[in-house]
């Protein structure tokens, strides 16, 4: 689908959010969503248990679409060309 490799080739883009440089590292197909590492103070990992396991970088997933699903994430409107906005948001809101 061409709306998800518009989504696919922004992996690896770096951005500035809240004074972090972040990159997307994934992106979810079943409910498009961003999934972002950033560069910040490692952190420690907890397991599927609940134990600590390991220090890593943060990450964060975001939805494509914004919480009232009425436009693009603000965080994405800023990785992708504003002509490609319109476009993008018709085709997450058929999904």
């Amino acid at each position: 689908m061409k709306t998800l490799s518009i989504l696919h080739n922004l992996i690896g883009s770096e951005f500035i959010q809240q004074n972090e440089t972040c990159i997307l590292i994934e992106v979810i197909d079943e409910v498009p969503s961003l999934v972002f590492q950033c560069n910040s103070t490692k952190t420690i990992q907890c397991n599927q248990h609940g134990n600590a396991h390991r220090k890593s970088l943060p990450t964060y997933t975001i939805n494509c679409l914004n919480e009232f699903k009425s436009d693009l994430h603000p965080v994405l409107k800023n990785l992708i060309p504003e002509t490609q906005h319109q476009q993008l948001f018709k085709a997450l809101i058929k999904k």
